[in-house]
């Protein structure tokens, strides 16, 4: 990007005291497909670790006869066997938008932090307080069932706008001054963004609700092997 305009969104306007040029500069990228055809093998394959993530919370919480407010979270999937096809694929698409939001990746290996299966009680009240994935590049979620349970809500990552803010004439636009969105993904959803981009899940009504979560980093090359335990 310059000051030019190259890369930059701009809509330039003819006056009577010339040309005017409105543009937008540090915009937040985000990608969003659907891949239908996933949901029930990646179902079949995460539910022994979701298994797995419900007896460890019937062993810690015995007591309780409702898991109302809990996030069952799995552990790391990022080398199941029977996942490959989509942490491949995961990686490829990540470092494809990486380079094409203008990273050099030259130098550079994009691998996973983490990966994991997450999926809120039935009884209601799951939920995540906005934050962010520090010392990560792309985080990214791919669905695998909402009875419109939930959903995520993204957060507009200048901290100058908060300092700022002003009351938007609409929220239902997205504007210069619009301080959150949101997606109501369906089954088969798969969304992508920087790491920074802070973001939440509202409270849960109950209901299915499941997806697959990862966090993606580019490494130096240097670092590889040089007993950075990478």
């Amino acid at each position: 990007m310059d000051q030019n305009g190259d890369n930059v969104m701009s809509e330039k306007n003819k006056t009577a005291h010339g040309e005017e040029t409105y543009s937008n500069y540090f915009s937040t990228p985000f990608y969003a497909t659907t891949i239908d055809s996933w949901t029930d093998k990646l179902n079949k394959t995460c539910q022994p670790w979701l298994d797995d993530a419900h007896n460890t919370y019937k062993k810690e919480a015995p007591e309780r006869k409702s898991d109302f407010g809990f996030v069952y979270h799995s552990r790391d999937i990022s080398t199941d066997p029977y996942l490959h096809f989509f942490t491949t694929w995961v990686l490829n698409t990540a470092t494809n938008l990486l380079s094409g939001w203008g990273a050099d990746l030259s130098n550079y290996t994009v691998m996973f932090e983490s990966m994991w299966v997450q999926e809120f009680p039935k009884d209601g009240g799951g939920h995540h307080r906005i934050h962010i994935h520090e010392n990560c590049h792309v985080s990214g979620f791919f669905f695998l069932q909402n009875d419109n349970a939930s959903y995520p809500l993204f957060h507009d990552p200048r901290p100058g706008t908060a300092m700022t803010a002003l009351p938007e004439k609409n929220e239902n636009n997205l504007t210069s001054f619009t301080k959150t969105i949101n997606y109501q993904p369906k089954p088969g959803a798969c969304y992508m963004f920087p790491s920074y981009f802070p973001h939440e899940y509202v409270v849960s009504k109950g209901g299915n609700f499941r997806f697959i979560h990862w966090n993606i980093t580019a490494v130096q090359n240097k670092h590889i092997g040089a007993g950075f335990g990478i």
